[in-house]
């Protein structure tokens, strides 16, 4: 019984995650936060993505790998995370202990996650799971999202971009794109639409 409520809370925790991702990506990486007069941390928070990180990948979706630490506003930072989800742990806390453990290894795992499918797409290295269907749908969703900046959120669990209705869908440019990067591969006697799946 513990395992089974333990493995909902996970399941619970990534669509909640799912929807602090996209809110605070669409609210406070892609707009002005209204804090960010008052606080560096939300100005930065804002620049370091709307202008390096979109403004570097606006029209090559990824380039050549550099070193660590020249990679802006690729990485999130994990202990950051994990001690911002302590608040959210604490409430969760007064309704399942279990719950707060599982939101806080689900905020773990999608910083980690968001740092390794995030760097792989924009700096490619070919690294163990770039070959991987999740991946390369990720990677075609998030490369929508540097196309039109105000769709697809999400980069690593897309839920809420498909409850919200910002999921981006594909042009003809678009699936062309896809190609040229790897992430789709030409099927004999498919309909380059089913493809995409």
């Amino acid at each position: 019984m513990l395992f089974f409520s333990f493995v909902g809370w996970l399941l619970f925790s990534c669509m909640m995650m799912s929807f602090i991702e996209h809110q605070v990506h669409a609210r406070m990486m892609h707009r002005k936060f209204f804090l960010a007069k008052r606080f560096a941390v939300f100005e930065k928070m804002f620049t370091s993505h709307a202008v390096l990180h979109h403004g570097t990948y606006a029209i090559e979706f990824s380039d050549e790998p550099v070193p660590p630490g020249e990679d802006k506003g690729i990485r999130l930072s994990v202990f950051e995370g994990v001690v911002e989800s302590i608040f959210i742990a604490f409430v969760l806390c007064f309704i399942s202990p279990i719950a707060a453990v599982a939101f806080v290894i689900v905020v773990a795992f999608h910083h980690t996650v968001w740092n390794l499918i995030h760097l792989e797409m924009h700096k490619p290295e070919g690294r163990f799971f770039s070959q991987w269907a999740v991946y390369k749908f990720l990677a075609r969703h998030h490369m929508l999202h540097h196309n039109y900046p105000t769709k697809n959120m999400n980069v690593v669990f897309p839920f809420a971009d498909y409850v919200l209705g910002t999921n981006a869908k594909a042009r003809y440019s678009d699936i062309a794109q896809f190609y040229r990067a790897g992430y789709l591969r030409r099927q004999r006697n498919l309909p380059v639409s089913l493809n995409l799946i």
